[in-house]
């Protein structure tokens, strides 16, 4: 397994700036980070881009190919890395609100989190009494496809920030981020060493052997101690899919870790990983409120149609050391797509390798020998790329590392609509829509039913208070349900009249739920290939026999 070096960033003494946003204002720990970005300045942080050098073409054709390894070290501002930016940007400095070392807000909170470790009452009424602020941060979850750029990415935006700030002004040193992997093993104790480890390194005064028999309690206390003491802003665990492997309870017990550092020491967190982590996020890490309460990102392979394809073509065209230079036509681009299927690593890789093949030789890249190389040079590559051209779910879904996601929607053609149009008078577009709109239906049912709310009424608040906006048609699920829930005594105490009402609205509610919808049922096609989709929905119930219905 290929070991990462611990990323490292530079050190600054304190410099105090006007942020412009009164929220900030005489937050020492804000003032001394870098100033706000907008897009255009935050692309030109993010990017590693060196301008082609024509002069380079009168080097020999070995040289030559050195220069095209060049590519290797481009970073390209996409879209997604611009978004990580502006998320990190706003949480790094909302999770220091509640730590302010210009008076002893910090050192209450410090004191304050170690006593919830023991007596957690205590330190809530102790909370309460002097005021002490409650924590302000919160965590991002960034899942993508191997070779997106997730890890390179994150890496050139935490770059944006020193790594150390040094204040003389309050004798305190800030460690603004800090970046560790998911241990393989997916135990707590040892990503608990290994952050340490890397806090040793940087901080100093920190013997990481002395820790190696702490049980994982303990360690848990010394790096939430760590944590507040050198004010970390914030923490980025990478390769977090280690604990969908691990079948010993990990992702439970590494679930109450992220807990503690973004609810009780006040870190936010950013976590990173391929599409086998997604579980974690819909079944186990929706558990804690703030764990994404910046949301969440995919990050995934490219679309044709996207502008970021667009973008990362047209900033490495120029960079061909090859005598003949090549115009990017259809042509060519349509074969780097189909040989990268939009993984903008492999896109890279291809177009070195092209480049190498035709220095020396006939100095002219081409669609054939770019199709060539992917096949010869990458041949190991080929299963998980034939499942994504595939489009089938059961093939792409062998290769969860480069699979995002499956779209059943994608599998119907304009044909299978038109078909059904005429001969059966259904509107796939329609009955898709509605099959949207039921499985958002679902998700608040279960979002309530998590908030401990029966699934009666859960059903009933989610089915009467539909709105468009998911957002708002959550908020006001939420205050129906807990209306509802003071009915429930009423429905237990027998008062007839009342009760007959509840129970009516409560049928109603379950008519209108259809936990299983048309999508489903389009989904089985792949099970049943035999079966046309008309079989499949009269099977289901969605055609009904009209002799039948007539009475013949």
């Amino acid at each position: 397994m290929k070991v990462r070096k611990p990323l490292r960033g530079r050190i600054e003494f304190a410099e105090y700036k006007d942020t412009g946003i009164a929220d900030y204002k005489s937050f020492p720990m804000i003032e001394a980070l870098p100033e706000i970005l907008d897009v255009m300045e935050a692309a030109r942080k993010i990017k590693i881009l060196r301008k082609f050098n024509p002069e380079e073409l009168q080097l020999s054709a070995n040289k030559r190919k050195h220069c095209v390894e060049r590519l290797s070290t481009f970073v390209i501002p996409l879209n997604k890395h611009l978004e990580v930016e502006q998320k990190l940007s706003i949480f790094i400095r909302q999770g220091y609100l509640s730590r302010n070392i210009t008076n002893a807000d910090h050192v209450r909170r410090m004191r304050n989190a170690m006593l919830s470790f023991k007596k957690p009452e205590i330190a809530e009424l102790e909370r309460r009494k002097y005021n002490i602020p409650l924590p302000t941060s919160s965590g991002l979850g960034i899942i993508g496809i191997s070779g997106a750029g997730k890890s390179t990415g994150i890496s050139r935006v935490l770059d944006i920030y020193p790594q150390i700030i040094i204040h003389e002004q309050y004798k305190e040193r800030q460690l603004v981020w800090m970046k560790i992997d998911c241990p393989v093993t997916g135990t707590i104790k040892q990503l608990c060493l290994n952050f340490i480890e890397e806090i040793g390194d940087l901080m100093g005064a920190l013997n990481y052997n002395d820790y190696a028999d702490y049980k994982t309690d303990e360690l848990i206390r010394v790096i939430s101690t760590l944590a507040l003491e050198h004010h970390l802003g914030v923490l980025v665990i990478d390769e977090i899919q280690y604990l969908h492997e691990v079948k010993s309870g990990g992702a439970t017990i590494m679930l109450n870790f992220f807990n503690t550092l973004i609810n009780t020491i006040g870190v936010p967190i950013v976590l990173i990983g391929t599409p086998k982590a997604r579980h974690l996020f819909t079944k186990e890490f929706r558990n804690i409120k703030r764990i994404t309460a910046q949301g969440s990102i995919d990050w995934d392979r490219l679309e044709r149609k996207d502008k970021d394809w667009k973008t990362l073509l047209k900033y490495i065209w120029d960079h061909q050391w090859t005598l003949k230079k090549a115009e990017l036509t259809p042509e060519i681009e349509e074969a780097l797509y189909f040989e990268s299927q939009g993984i903008p690593d492999l896109v890279i890789k291809i177009f070195k390798e092209s480049q190498k093949r035709v220095i020396g030789n006939d100095e002219m890249l081409t669609s054939s020998v770019i199709h060539s190389v992917a096949q010869d040079q990458f041949q190991l590559l080929q299963p998980p790329l034939n499942a994504l051209r595939s489009g089938k779910k059961k093939e792409m879904l062998k290769y969860l590392d480069i699979f995002m996601s499956y779209n059943p929607e994608s599998f119907i053609t304009n044909v299978d609509k038109q078909v059904y149009a005429d001969s059966c008078g259904i509107d796939l577009e329609e009955v898709l829509y509605e099959q949207g709109e039921d499985q958002q239906l679902q998700e608040i049912i279960h979002w309530l039913m998590e908030a401990d709310y029966a699934e009666d009424i859960a059903m009933l608040a989610a089915v009467e208070t539909k709105v468009p906006d998911i957002n708002h048609w959550k908020r006001s699920a939420f205050q129906a349900a807990l209306a509802y829930k003071g009915e429930v005594k009423m429905l237990a105490s027998g008062e007839s009249s009342k009760k007959s009402e509840k129970e009516s609205k409560l049928q109603l509610a379950r008519s209108k739920y259809k936990p299983n919808g048309l999508l489903t049922v389009l989904i089985s096609k792949e099970k049943e290939k035999n079966a046309t989709f008309y079989q499949l929905i009269k099977k289901a119930g969605y055609v009904q026999d009209v002799r039948s219905r007539l009475g013949l």
